[in-house]
């Protein structure tokens, strides 16, 4: 075997998740007394393995954390527990689930797309642990009440009457009924007079941190300076993470201030803001002006909008914003922005072009470094959006590119120092007073300074005319547009030179083709603020959208010998003439942009930026779907485009079967995922997943392409013991850039009711990776009625599944209401259900309960409303059940009306299934088909035990989940299978160093709930590694996902630990409601808190001691596990970084599966620990062992603890013998310390490590003997134990129960076998069961008996 390392590497992104259950017209049931509803733990930040996420639509998303904080294996819960088949879609960071019911809603921008994106939720701690609300802003229809306050489930955080929008709270525990008065249903308004609903989105600053350097002399400051404009009478807010207060270079400087971040001060915890207002009116007085801000006059407003964290809502943002022009502000700097916006579009962008005729908004480019990617709110068209430079005016490399994101605006405006900025640090006090950061961020505020000093020297300006003095002012460039804009700042010209030109004007579209096209005439105007006439000579500078030049043809300037005099105190237009028919390069289309230059004879220089649309060359393309009927698919089917050349893509919904694209002439691809159900409409279940891909289509005119699951071939796996599919995976990823990074593609995940996956045979690119996985199981049931009929049957989940073989009579009770229910006869019969709510047909619990102790065998329903296979749950239920389509039921009940009607089943339980396949197939660069054939040589063998937690029987649930390089990880089935404990069988593994897998196994049906996890990890073909679940003891555990209990980082020491650990080292995290546990850090014997998770360590050598106790509320199916302690102390210092060397324990007991020792024998106990800084066994110096006994739940409770002996072995275990001489039904309760070679150690104490079990003792024996003629089989059962039994015999021939066998007395039955002759011999079932001790015990026996042959 081999461990995955330990940082995992997972988790880009994905979309739009499909609800494709069937719309079933049964009642379900969701959740059983026995276990509650779902809700967050309140420790799951650090250590964790699971997360939720509660949609604005109260659907609900559930996922797993890598140790590097990603995401992975998303799961969509439906609100009725019905399974469903989802699709993950990837898009780069993103992470996409959309619910079925809402996917046109995003699709049509009514819905904010990244309300879905679990990636950014997560990062901007969206997740129901972490918040119990989901901020959004809508935005309301023209008309809609004044009063919105009344909308159930939300409450306003913020209103912005200037854009009709309103910032809101919605209540995660009430977002189903939120939802219900929010949901702009596609067309038309929601009951609220809500339009639009946009996630209110943590922005974060655009700093990187880097080397010291001064910058502000490079700006022309000091021009103006020496002018005498320092930025008195002007009044800057920055918006940003507040500031220090403390430090010297804001005495006397900040005029106000105010916090919009939710219970934090204005005082800077983070350090960008205090970075940011420094360089705008820093007074330097910590380097005696050396480093000194742009504009140290002027007045700073500084409106905390971020938190400590570095980011912040985009509602804090906007009310930061209305605060800021509300106070009075000329200019507003904002270092910051929303990478994950797809759109120029939104609240915040709509509230910037609001208030700019009040203030000029000076706002970040952002820092993602890539073509059109100018996001929110700095593409809004009226801010003065920065760009970044290095020392040489060259663009930075990090510095987005424009145009604006999801849009043809030309951006950015400026730029300006963002490389190196020194600026003040917040917390630097006198010895470290200064850092110097990189990024947007730090060439913003240079911005804003240098727009303070403008307005001193022209305090009549407007925010439109600042902005277009700063950019006409601009110094000379050979850069792209869409890279600085106008160029660099230069504010000693732009105090001084009167004219000027508004910038980014986008003069034309031409939509292609553009060579009939003639000539338009456009124009450029310039202002003159002097009084004095300026001549200029002008040229053009022209840029295709990839910055390439364009043949200077494009653009000719309409004056006389390229000059023109610009009257003083006056404006004059400058023709252009644009001619579309120029030839252009492929990448020159899109947003072509140009510079206006003016130069005149005494040193002035305007530049003014314009662009045009170039729209390239496209296509009209017809995209057609055919599901495996050739009919249109299933709504919830969808397809991806890929346009392989510029590494973009987009997903869209199927519609009626046929959709209408216009896509740019180039090459694509087209994968598709097509749903086919059993019955057309959405009244049954999906049948069948087809996944198909198209390579390398060349779009060069309109056409169609065809996409039709009737072309693909099943794609199944052999195994070498027969099975059956109980659920599958499917999708693929594919490289948006050359280098296979940033990854798109689909992630479809696949319940057990779809009996089948299709897929076309094609070769792609090695970009291109292919997945599917499917879990096999035995195969499983087959029911037949005794006239033939063999019915479609679909498992009840969170059902007992009828297992085995048997037989029973039906009986119709017609709908399943209480009152027909009880009038039928169902001693020893299975029970037909009509489930239709059309008929009041109740719900498997309903059922369940009224048939309990009646002697039914079994329940089969259906629904007399739908038309194909439906599926329904079945919590809480105890009776075995399935359900059958309609078409079935018409039959049994023809059949029952003819006469009696027996049913035969015979198959495996999925939950009792004797081995498992979990089985993938990865393949880079095409997709396969076919049958996929598994060897035994190329699989890993892992036998498996589940342990009840000294239950007679525990049904645990399981999934698994297999790694996507670059991508996020997948189930590998969208059921959970049951594992009907105690249970030992063999699981298989595909096993290659490119599959990674990581299993899952929850105590509970509830997906947030005690799941124990195992990995991610691969496995070695032809490996055996046995292992166990929830085995006891319960105690503390080492990550099997790779991060370490205890991480030092320079002289920080972080904590990640799991809840528990079973006996196997599975991490776990907690069972809702029932644990709790403490932590406690105590350095050199003094109890030590965490900053930010972090417990401060010295730099020299120091002894640490972690404690973390556990406890369990006990359950009435799980006694044991109540409680744990463990205490490590260890030595660490500044050079032990990274993984500490603490001593995982361990401690296994010889039990059996029911987690009992018998009474009156020794348990024999191996113990020993792991180092976890290495993962290896470590070396111990010595091992003690104590035990008690008793019923006690808590560690405090257990008082008197008994010494054992410990020995070393050869082999390095250590080993005890801790005897049993109590009662059957006492708990044993365990504590070991142990001592590493090093000096560490580690103790830990657990509560209720196993039960002492009893056994009722018999002497059983059956044979075969004639009696008149006919075969009877005798089954004889002495009880030789000194309790009461109650005794039953089982043979295929019949069953009896004898109660009450008191000690030595004995059960006896002769079973006709009404045959003459018996052609083999068979096996009798004994069960004895009483109470031994306190315990309720059941013992089994077997007996054999022969074949025999009688004569009459």
């Amino acid at each position: 075997m081999q461990h995955h390392p330990r940082i995992l590497r997972i988790f880009a992104a994905t979309a739009a998740a499909a609800a494709l259950t069937a719309a079933s017209a049964l009642t379900v049931t969701t959740a059983s007394a026995e276990e509650p509803a779902p809700a967050e733990l309140a420790e799951t930040a650090s250590g964790s393995r699971a997360v939720s996420f509660t949609l604005v639509t109260g659907d609900v998303v559930h996922a797993t954390v890598g140790a590097d904080g990603d995401l992975g294996a998303l799961r969509l819960e439906s609100a009725d527990g019905v399974e469903e088949v989802w699709s993950t879609w990837i898009d780069g960071d993103s992470t996409y689930v959309v619910p079925a019911d809402v996917q046109s809603l995003v699709d049509d921008g009514t819905l904010d797309r990244r309300l879905f994106d679990i990636a950014q939720l997560w990062a901007d701690g969206y997740d129901d642990a972490s918040t119990e609300t989901l901020p959004v802003i809508v935005e309301y229809a023209e008309g809609a009440p004044a009063s919105r306050s009344a909308i159930r489930g939300t409450t306003v955080t913020a209103d912005f009457d200037e854009i009709g929008a309103d910032a809101l709270a919605v209540s995660k525990e009430r977002a189903a009924a939120a939802w219900a008065s929010l949901n702009p249903a596609a067309g038309a308004r929601s009951s609220a007079g809500v339009e639009r609903i946009w996630l209110d989105a943590k922005v974060e600053g655009t700093a990187l941190l880097d080397g010291l350097t001064p910058t502000v002399p490079l700006t022309g400051a000091d021009v103006a300076h020496e002018l005498g404009f320092d930025g008195t009478g002007v009044t800057v807010a920055v918006l940003d993470t507040g500031y220090d207060q403390k430090h010297v270079d804001f005495d006397g400087q900040v005029a106000g201030s105010a916090s919009f971040v939710t219970n934090q001060a204005v005082q800077d915890g983070n350090g960008h803001g205090t970075h940011t207002a420094s360089s705008v009116a820093g007074t330097g007085a910590a380097s005696d002006g050396t480093y000194a801000g742009m504009a140290p006059g002027a007045d700073l407003l500084i409106g905390k909008v971020l938190g400590d964290d570095g980011s912040g809502q985009s509602s804090w943002i906007m009310a930061g914003m209305q605060w800021a022009v509300d106070q009075g502000a000329d200019v507003v700097s904002m270092s910051l922005g929303n990478s994950s916006n797809t759109v120029c579009a939104g609240p915040d962008v709509a509230l910037v072009e609001a208030l700019s005729d009040r203030a000029l908004f000076v706002i970040a480019a952002g820092n993602e470094g890539l073509r059109a990617q100018v996001s929110t709110p700095g593409c809004a068209p009226s801010a003065l959006t920065v760009g970044a430079l290095d020392r040489d005016d060259v663009t930075a490399p990090f510095s987005s590119r424009g145009p604006s994101v999801g849009g043809t605006a030309a951006k950015p405006d400026i730029a300006s120092q963002g490389v190196d900025v020194v600026a003040a640090r917040t917390g630097g006090g006198a010895d470290m007073p200064y850092v110097a950061y990189s990024g947007t961020s730090m060439a913003t505020p240079h911005v804003a300074g240098g727009a303070a000093l403008v307005l001193q020297a022209h305090p009549d300006l407007t925010p439109a005319e600042l902005k277009a003095r700063l950019t006409s002012s601009a110094s000379a460039v050979d850069e792209p547009v869409l890279e600085q804009g106008a160029g660099p700042m230069d504010v000693g010209r732009a105090v001084a030179q009167a004219v000027s030109g508004a910038p980014g004007r986008q003069l034309a579209t031409f939509a292609y083709p553009q060579s009939g096209l003639g000539t338009k005439q456009s124009k450029v105007t310039l202002t003159n603020s002097s009084a004095d006439d300026i001549a200029l000579d002008l040229e053009l500078q022209a840029f295709g959208d990839d910055g390439s030049s364009v043949p200077g043809a494009m653009f000719k300037l309409g004056t006389k010998k390229n000059a023109i005099v610009v009257p003083a105190g006056d404006s004059i237009d400058v023709p252009i003439t644009i001619d579309p028919s120029v030839k252009l390069q492929a990448g020159d289309y899109g947003t072509v942009t140009a510079r206006l230059i003016g130069t005149g004879a005494d040193g002035e220089r305007v530049t003014v930026p314009f662009s045009v649309v170039m729209e390239g060359p496209t296509a009209k393309v017809t995209v057609v779907t055919k599901d495996r009927r050739g009919a249109s698919p299933d709504t919830i089917s969808s397809f991806r485009v890929i346009n392989v050349e510029d590494g973009t893509s987009g997903g869209y919904g199927v519609g009626t079967g046929s959709v209408v694209l216009t896509l740019p002439h180039g090459s694509y691809d087209f994968g598709a995922t097509i749903l086919t159900r059993d019955a057309p409409g959405a009244g049954s279940l999906v049948e069948s997943v087809t996944q198909l891909y198209e390579h390398a289509v060349k779009i060069t005119g309109d056409t169609t392409i065809v996409l039709d699951a009737q072309e693909a071939t099943q794609l199944s796996w052999k195994a070498p013991q027969a099975t059956e599919p109980r659920g599958f995976s499917i999708g693929y990823t594919y490289g948006l850039m050359e280098n296979g990074g940033s990854k798109t593609g689909s992630l479809t995940t696949v319940p057990s009711y779809v009996k089948q996956l299709f897929t076309k045979k094609e070769n792609v690119d090695d970009r291109f990776t292919f997945e599917a996985t499917a879990r096999l199981v035995a195969p499983g049931l087959e029911m037949t009625s005794s006239g033939g009929r063999t019915v479609d049957d679909v498992a009840v989940v969170y059902a007992p599944e009828y297992d085995g073989a048997g037989s029973a009579e039906l009986v119709n009770v017609g709908p399943g209401t209480a009152a027909n229910l009880a009038a039928a006869d169902v001693e020893g019969r299975i029970v037909l259900i009509d489930g239709s709510t059309s008929v009041q047909g109740g719900n498997s619990l309903q059922w369940s309960n009224e048939l309990s102790g009646r002697g039914a065998k079994g329940v089969i329903a259906y629904s007399s409303s739908a038309s194909g296979r439906v599926q329904i749950t079945g919590a809480g239920v105890t009776l075995p059940m399935a359900t059958i389509t309609r078409a079935d039921a018409d039959a049994l009940i023809a059949e029952l009306e003819a006469g009696p009607v027996t049913m035969t089943w015979d198959g495996s339980a999925a939950g009792s299934s004797p081995y498992v396949y979990n089985v993938a197939t990865v393949v880079d660069g095409k997709v396969p088909s076919g049958v996929q054939r598994l060897r035994e040589d190329d699989l890993a063998e892992v036998p498996t035990k589940y342990y009840t937690m000294a239950a007679e029987s525990n049904t645990w649930y399981l999934d698994i989940s297999l790694e996507m390089p670059g991508a996020t990880s997948v189930y590998a089935s969208g059921s959970m299978l049951p594992a009907n404990a105690p249970l030992e069988r063999t699981e298989y593994y595909t096993a290659s160093p490119d599959v990674t897998w990581t299993t899952i196994s929850r105590m509970t049906s509830n997906i947030a709930n005690a799941a124990s996890f195992d990995g991610p990890r691969t496995y070695e073909a032809g490996t055996t590694e046995p292992t166990s679940w929830f085995k006891t003891p319960l105690g503390a555990s080492a990550n099997t996902f790779g991060a370490p209990i205890l991480n030092r980082d320079r002289n920080g020491l972080e904590l990640t630990l799991g809840w528990w650990g079973d006996a196997a080292g599975h991490d776990s995290t907690g069972y809702i409601y029932a644990d709790s546990r403490t932590r406690g850090v105590w350095v050199d014997g003094t109890a030590t808190t965490p900053a930010a998770g972090v417990y401060a360590v010295p730099e020299s050598g120091a002894e640490v001691r972690v404690q973390q106790a556990f406890t369990r509320r006990l359950l009435t199916t799980q006694k044991l596990g109540a409680a744990y302690t463990t205490d490590w102390t260890f030595r660490t210092d500044r050079s032990l970084q990274g993984a500490q060397a603490v001593l995982v324990p361990s401690v296994d007991v010889s039990m059996d599966l029911t987690s009992r020792v018998l009474s009156g024998t020794d348990a024999e106990i191996v113990l020993g620990a792991v180092d976890d800084s290495t993962g290896e066994a470590a070396d111990l110096s010595s091992v003690t062992l104590q035990y008690a006994t008793g019923a006690q739940a808590t560690v405090a409770a257990v008082t008197a603890w008994t010494d054992v002996a410990v020995t070393r072995g050869d082999d390095g275990t250590w080993r005890a013998n801790v005897p049993n001489d109590v009662p059957a039904g006492t708990f044993v309760h365990l504590r070991t310390k142990m001592t590493g070679a090093d000096g560490s150690t580690v103790q830990q104490t657990t509560i209720r490590s196993y039960e002492v079990g009893g056994r009722i003792d018999a002497k059983v024996s059956a044979r075969s003997q004639c009696v008149n003629g006919k075969v009877a089989v005798a089954v004889h059962a002495l009880n030789r134990s000194d309790v009461t039994a109650d005794i039953t015999l089982t043979t295929p021939f019949g069953s009896t129960t004898v109660a009450d066998v008191e000690a030595g007395k004995a059960a006896y039955k002769l079973f006709d076998t009404g045959v003459q002759r018996l052609r083999d011999g068979g096996s009798a079932k004994v069960t004895a069961a009483g109470t031994v001790g306190t315990l309720a015990v059941t013992t089994e026996y077997d007996a054999a008996y022969d074949a025999l042959r009688c004569t009459g």
